[in-house]
Parts: C-alpha cells; sequence; structure tokens
C-alpha cells in the first residue's frame, strides 16, 4: 500500500478527515488497493503538531502485525519508544487493520480507555469487517469509503493549473467552449486506464496497462484468496470478466450461474465480495413500494473504469466503441457517489412497459431524475421517459440531462431540466451539499 513516491495532493475526503478527528478519536478508512489511503493517512499525520507523538504501522509487515494484536503488545511497543498514552497526546495509523484477528477489540480498548489517543485505521474492506464495525464500535467511530480519483481530482494529479481553470468554471453558457479543447484528451485517458493515483501520474501506455495489472493481480493474490479460504478462484475471475462487459446493465443472478456454471448461491457470494472490496457496485431500482425494490434486479457499476478495461482486455480507443455510452453512465454513477450528499440515495427506474431513467437522486424532498445521452446536440430536447417520470411523480423541481459540452437549461411541466456535459456534472452535484447549508 505504500505510496511514498507521490506528492500530496488534496482529496475529496482530505477536508472531511481533518475535520472529522478533531471531534471523533477512530477514523476508519475504507477502500480497495492502491486508491491512497496510506497518503490521507500520512496527510493526517502532517496536520497534527509536531510535539504530538506520530506511529505508522502497515499491517502486511509481520513485525508490525504482532506489535498491534492486542493493547498489551501496543502500549509495550509506544513506551519503548517514549510515548506513555495514559499521559500524552498520540496519533497512531494503522494500515490494513483487517490483519488484526480481533481489530474491534483493540480500537474499542484505546477508544474506551486512553482519551489521548488519536487513531486512524485504513482497511480493503470486507464482509467480515464491516459486521464486526457495525457491532463493536456503534457511537465509537466514523467509516469513510476512499474510491479511486473523481475526474476532477484526476485533473489535479495530472496538472495543478488546468485544475485551477477547471475549478473556475461555472455552469453557464458562454464558458462551454473552454472545456473540450482543454478536457477531452484526460477524459478519454480517464475513461480508458480510470483513477487509481499511481495510474494517473504515469505517462506511458504500457506501464498504466501494467500497474492495473499489478493492482488486479494484488486485489485477487491477497484480498480474494484470504476470503474465499481455499475455494478455485477461476470462477470468480471468470466472473470479474463477464461483468466488465455489462456494465450499465442489469445483473441477472440466475444467467450467470448458467454461464460460469456454479450454483446461484454462489455467484451472490462472489457478487457480495466484488462489492464489499470496492471493486463494483451494485444500484436498486426505484420504487414507492420497497418490498418490490428489494425483488427486482439491480444494475452494475464499475467503482473504477480502468478495472472495466483490464477485465474485459480492451485498451483501444475508448471514443471509436459501439459501449461508449455505458463507459459515460458508469462515468456519472461513479461522480454521484463521490460527491452526492450523505443524506440523498441513488437509483435508477424502470417500468414494467421498460421505459428507463438512468439515475434517480432521492432526498430532501425531492426526486431529481437524471439521464445520459452523449451525443453532440445543440438543441435541447426533452427525453420522454422524464415526461412519464414527471406524470407520475411529484416532487420532481429539477432533473439533469447528460452531454457531450452542450450547457442549458429549460423549463417543462414546471420541472427545470438542466443541460450538464458530463464532465462539469459534479459541479450540479456540489450546489446539493452547498444549497442544505
Amino acid at each position: 500500500m505504500g505510496q511514498g513516491f507521490m506528492k500530496y495532493i488534496q482529496r475529496i475526503l482530505s477536508a472531511k478527515l481533518e475535520e472529522s478527528i478533531k471531534h471523533n478519536r477512530i477514523i476508519i478508512i475504507l477502500g480497495s488497493r492502491q486508491v491512497g489511503k496510506t497518503t490521507l493517512m500520512k496527510m493526517l499525520q502532517d496536520s497534527f503538531p509536531k510535539n504530538c507523538l506520530q506511529f505508522y504501522f502497515n499491517l502486511e509487515d509481520i513485525k508490525q502485525l504482532d506489535i498491534c494484536q492486542n493493547i498489551e503488545t501496543l502500549k509495550s511497543h509506544l513506551k519503548n519508544k517514549g510515548a506513555d498514552i495514559e499521559k500524552k497526546q498520540v496519533f497512531i495509523a494503522i494500515d490494513e487493520f483487517q490483519y488484526i484477528k480481533n481489530a474491534t477489540k483493540l480500537l474499542k480498548t484505546i477508544y474506551d480507555l486512553y482519551p489521548l489517543v488519536k487513531v486512524v485505521v485504513s482497511g480493503s474492506s470486507s464482509l467480515e469487517i464491516q459486521k464486526h464495525l457495525k457491532e463493536s464500535l456503534a457511537g465509537r467511530k466514523r467509516v469513510y469509503a476512499l474510491y479511486s480519483l473523481s475526474f476532477e481530482e484526476y485533473i489535479r494529479f495530472r496538472s495543478e493549473h488546468l485544475y485551477l481553470e477547471y475549478e473556475k468554471l461555472k455552469l453557464i453558457k458562454d464558458e462551454m467552449l473552454l472545456i473540450e479543447p482543454n478536457n477531452k484528451g484526460y477524459f478519454k485517458e480517464y475513461l480508458t486506464y480510470g483513477g487509481y493515483p499511481k495510474i494517473a501520474l504515469i505517462k506511458d501506455r504500457t506501464e498504466k496497462i501494467e500497474e492495473l495489472q499489478d493492482i488486479y493481480n494484488s486485489y485477487i493474490q491477497k484480498d480474494i484468496k484470504s476470503l474465499l479460504k481455499g475455494e478455485h478462484i477461476s470462477a470468480f475471475n471468470n466472473l470479474v470478466k463477464i461483468l466488465a462487459s455489462q456494465i450499465g446493465n442489469l445483473v441477472n443472478t440466475f444467467e450467470l450461474s448458467n454461464t460460469l456454471q456454479i450454483d446461484r448461491r454462489q455467484t451472490s457470494k462472489y457478487l457480495d465480495l466484488l462489492e464489499e472490496t470496492f471493486i463494483i457496485k451494485l444500484l436498486k431500482p426505484f420504487h414507492s413500494n420497497k418490498r418490490t425494490e428489494i425483488s427486482k434486479m439491480p444494475k452494475l457499476y464499475f467503482l473504477d473504469s480502468g478495472i472495466v478495461n483490464y477485465g474485459i482486455g480492451n485498451f483501444s480507443n475508448i471514443e471509436e466503441r459501439k459501449n461508449l455510452g455505458s463507459y459515460v453512465e458508469n462515468f456519472i454513477f461513479n461522480e454521484l457517489i463521490r460527491y452526492k450528499p450523505i443524506f440523498y440515495n441513488i437509483y435508477f427506474w424502470r417500468t414494467k412497459a421498460g421505459t428507463e431513467i438512468d439515475f434517480i437522486l432521492e432526498g430532501n424532498n425531492e426526486f431529481i431524475p437524471i439521464e445520459v445521452k452523449w451525443q453532440n446536440t445543440k438543441t435541447p430536447y426533452i427525453p420522454k421517459n422524464f415526461l412519464s417520470f414527471f406524470e407520475n411523480h411529484r416532487n420532481v423541481k429539477r432533473a439533469v440531462v447528460i452531454t457531450k459540452h452542450h450547457y442549458a437549461e429549460i423549463k417543462e411541466k414546471g420541472v427545470l431540466i438542466y443541460f450538464i456535459p458530463a464532465i462539469l456534472f459534479n459541479k450540479f452535484v456540489k450546489k446539493l451539499s452547498q444549497n442544505e447549508k
């Protein structure tokens, strides 16, 4: 997990973590390998006063794992280093904490008995970790998910100057001309190789692909093998390949089971593992009846497009692919989960007749339909599925159509419809948080 080569660049989570650690003694950062968890923890360390003793443990090192197995061995080690946690303020960062046999017991003990200790831990999420966190650390922790870079963060990693220009852009028509020449190349690159920080800093195409291979192989060797506990993982690998070719599609476990020649229980288990280790996300359908919502098939999205292309073994020109629209839809989903306020939920909408809207944002007593239309349109038009949704649902004040580079606003049936370029969509989502303050 170490990323010592990397310069510290602010992430979406940076400010939240710095604020949160002032009030909560246990911060837990979950995310897949190589998304920058270690770097975030070290940035937090640097934000503390120099007179605060600081310790970092990477539990993939067996010696450091032994130190953190229980409170006695940890206290003894810290005392030998001049840190008495009963008398002095201490900052402790623990990487890959899922290797501790009873991590929650250790964290609970530190929280309850040693109030001078600030603790930040990171982990590649698993079903077991999530279960223990809920049961044992209620009220004692803040859990944050760290994803690979958003497009905004990706631009910042590639060029601070361009990032500053991008930040100045507003959602107004006159500035749309600046988008295409400045960001088209980066957006194409982002959809092809994804947003893992290390990959963003590599310029050579072959090196990017090799790094993606290393990230995926490390994920299989270190996370999946230990979670499957001796099971043959070829079916798991085949599932990833199949799913990578189906982004934005409905997930049918029956069909997947037949294709993989494994039972549905095992297929469901593998899908759960992929979700809990931050590789995919299954999106539920929107229904007013929650019982029917649970029974319907979810839609599939990957949390990084580089893993999609590695899974299908295709790094050809993304703009020439027939399913480019699916990649853009996957991109919009990822921007939503990175930027949406915590009190908003994401769904998709699909009727029995097959009418569908890509995303429905629900929160703050409103529904916001979002549809991806990746076309060179200059004249805004209202998708028919919007009109159907407007007729059947109240509390729709605004809606969004995602475009290539066209911005417009029109009003229809009392609903303000925004036409927003994909790479500026995060600015719309950020405003949802600002409006609530």
